[in-house]
């Protein structure tokens, strides 16, 4: 009994170390039953593809062991949608590194899709290999339209490209003299980049979506149309914007672009020139294609599967408001940028554009706070019961206003006739009145484009990418977010100084269609257009971000 108790004690002492040896033992032994493989030099996105750049001359691929360099022959495939390519690839294996060489005559497509077979029959020194074949895809980069000579293996053979501008907010010529315009230090960038797609053979349309020429930024002091200015109506005030010694050398390029056989200039209503027509654009741009689908508001669909338009259909402050004052047409938001405009002019550089938002959830206190915002911002001491906005028959509107007059305008029906409005407005997926519609005016309308489009309205089509402007935010999102996204969120910011812009400006995107360029991806790039090398450079396209579908 005595032994048996010591043997016990034994026991009980040794069978923790007895435990956490047979544990080590057991974590030691553990290793992958099948073979793993990586890419260290490449990045993948969203957990679906493996991106890489068309001037890469080869794929390294690094697996989880050493293999038998006798397995790997015959047994990893690379192909197109064209098919195999395995006789422009050469295999070399190190260990566990595999390159594959690109033959010197061969190029990889940009904004291409490729694919990678690794069979079961690569197998390791140890005898390990893949269950089943494993098929990994790669997505090359694109490659800005004009960087590429005619006679280079990359060139695309053809023109698939599309540029897409909005926002450059052009004035007349008092806005550059008074300084409240919004436009002018980047006029060299955008008649540089203009001139350099122009000379190019890759890019077949040129999309201006919406507020090029800017009707709103101006003083609520200064009368839109003024005599003395050469002003006397709407079509007059256009020809003084496009003729302002600023502006006029961009419109000297976008009619010789309108002119070019090989390029489509299409232009799209934005809500700082929601009264421009089609007549007057025809007159200062000949041969460029407007698209409009009701008042003040376009839309552009280059393909089926790709929409474009301004975006301030879905805004309550900026959007068109015809039913508000029969006869009229101009929102709240208006108003408020001729506010913007005078404290712009009377304290420059005070407020950079779009941050003096609403953060209120009723018209009215919406109202209130951003007046107050922009008096605490700019200084300024006005009388709000003061008819002192000068309006001179634009939008038909020829009285003089107070500001506590247009509030109370507004006030009395806006939020009432919101559901219509969003009829009137052609707005396929109708929002609620009026947290959510107040609300747009201060997001970067992502969500409005996952709404109307994203998220499948119904529709004869299937929306892959929707490319707004309106916010000045360039930005690009998939949704939804991982490796199972169905569409493309694209913003294409502004070209307005930087000192009115808390965001970055002079950008754009590119788009290509696969319907055009004979990929199975469609490619949404975003570029921003800037000096290099100081003063004595040259512009150049800076990529900032891509997607593909």
């Amino acid at each position: 009994m005595k032994i048996n108790k010591i043997i016990l004690l034994i026991l009980v002492l040794l069978l923790p170390g007895i435990l956490l040896v047979s544990c080590k033992k057991e974590k030691q032994e553990y290793k992958p039953t099948n073979l793993e493989v990586s890419f260290p030099q490449l990045k993948l996105k969203h957990d679906l593809y493996y991106s890489l750049s068309s001037f890469d001359r080869f794929i390294e691929i690094e697996f989880s062991e050493s293999l038998d360099s006798a397995s790997v022959p015959g047994n990893i495939h690379f192909s197109d949608k064209s098919g195999s390519l395995d006789g422009f690839v050469e295999t070399q294996v190190f260990n566990k590194q595999v390159l594959l060489l690109f033959d010197p005559e061969f190029a990889l497509k940009p904004g291409w899709q490729y694919f990678l077979t690794i069979t079961s029959g690569v197998v390791s020194t140890s005898g390990k290999n893949f269950p089943s074949d494993e098929k990994l895809e790669f997505r090359t980069m694109s490659v800005h339209p004009g960087l590429v000579m005619s006679d280079s293996p990359l060139d695309s053979n053809g023109r698939n490209s599309i540029v897409v501008i909005s926002d450059i907010h052009m004035g007349d010529a008092r806005a550059t003299a008074l300084k409240y315009g919004w436009f002018g230090e980047n006029s060299t960038a955008l008649y540089d980049l203009l001139d350099f797609v122009n000379t190019g053979n890759q890019v077949k349309q040129v999309v201006i979506m919406g507020d090029m020429f800017d009707e709103w930024i101006v003083p609520f002091t200064m009368n839109p149309f003024d005599p003395q200015a050469g002003i006397n109506n709407q079509r007059e005030y256009y020809l003084a914007v496009a003729n302002n010694p600023v502006n006029s050398q961009i419109v000297g390029k976008l009619k010789d672009i309108a002119a070019n056989p090989g390029i489509d200039l299409i232009y799209i209503h934005g809500n700082h020139d929601m009264l421009f027509t089609n007549e007057v654009l025809q007159e200062i741009i000949p041969g460029t294609i407007w698209k409009s689908d009701t008042m003040g508001l376009g839309k552009y669909l280059p393909v089926p599967e790709i929409v474009m338009e301004h975006g301030h259909r879905y805004d309550f402050f900026n959007c068109p408001q015809s039913l508000v004052n029969a006869g009229h047409m101009l929102p709240p938001g208006y108003f408020i940028s001729r506010y913007y405009a005078q404290g712009t002019m009377e304290n420059p550089g005070m407020l950079k554009s779009g941050e003096a938002i609403s953060e209120s959830f009723e018209f009215d206190a919406a109202w209130d706070v951003v007046f107050l915002k922009l008096d605490i911002t700019f200084r300024m001491v006005h009388n709000p019961f003061e008819k002192d906005i000068l309006m001179g028959g634009i939008d038909n509107y020829t009285d003089t206003f107070s500001y506590h007059g247009i509030r109370e305008m507004y006030s009395a029906n806006i939020e009432a006739f919101w559901e219509t409005t969003q009829a009137t407005n052609q707005v396929a997926v109708p929002g609620p009145c009026c947290i959510h519609a107040i609300w747009n005016s201060n997001t970067d309308f992502f969500d409005q484009g996952r709404n109307q489009y994203l998220e499948q309205p119904p529709a004869p089509v299937t929306y892959k990418i929707v490319a707004f402007g309106h916010t000045h935010e360039p930005m690009l999102e998939v949704y939804p977010a991982g490796s199972a996204y169905t569409g493309i969120y694209a913003n294409s910011g502004s070209w307005v100084d930087s000192s009115q812009s808390s965001k970055p400006v002079r950008s754009y995107l590119v788009i290509t269609p696969a319907a055009w360029s004979g990929s199975g991806i469609d490619v949404v790039t975003l570029y921003q257009y800037n000096l290099e090398g100081g003063n004595g450079g040259d512009y150049e396209p800076k990529w900032m971000a891509e997607e593909s579908i």
